[in-house]
């Protein structure tokens, strides 16, 4: 083990440059998160929490695909389009703002897509809201959705 002297580091901290040649040295917004500790949790479970979240880092952010990316984009992605400003001028005019729902002028809400593959997963799921509000000790929030849910179909 050496002694004394400059001792040159095996992985330097990274450098900003000054003005406009600065970049960001906090390993930016796409960096892995460290592992957190939380308090107050009964004795041992702390720790093995730590440990459970060191065995596998915790993913980065998603990178936002670039324009020049797009032209490869799957039809879904490259279909959608930018979102109008709340500034803009309308886009319909002679459209009431009220349509596609069941209250006011315009069409109700027969005129809105909804595909079998959303009908499905909406069956689905009011029929999971019926079984856990039959359960014995459902609270009576969890019975109002589960009713809510069968008048709304």
């Amino acid at each position: 083990m050496p002694r004394g002297g400059y001792q040159k580091p095996s992985a330097p901290a990274p450098v900003s440059g000054p003005g406009a040649l600065s970049k960001r040295t906090d390993s930016g917004p796409g960096a892995m998160q460290g592992a957190k500790y939380i308090a107050g949790l009964p004795y041992g479970q702390g720790q093995e929490f730590q440990d459970m979240q060191t065995m596998a880092p915790m993913e980065a952010a998603p990178a936002i695909p670039s324009a020049s990316s797009v032209g490869s984009a799957p039809a879904q992605l490259q279909a959608m389009q930018p979102p109008v400003p709340l500034s803009a001028p309308t886009q319909r005019p002679n459209e009431p703002v009220t349509t596609g729902i069941a209250e006011g002028p315009g069409a109700g809400p027969e005129v809105m897509p909804f595909d079998a593959t959303a009908q499905t997963q909406y069956e689905s799921a009011q029929q999971m809201f019926n079984q856990m509000a039959s359960a014995p000790g459902a609270s009576p929030a969890l019975q109002a959705l589960a009713r809510r849910l069968q008048q709304a179909f």
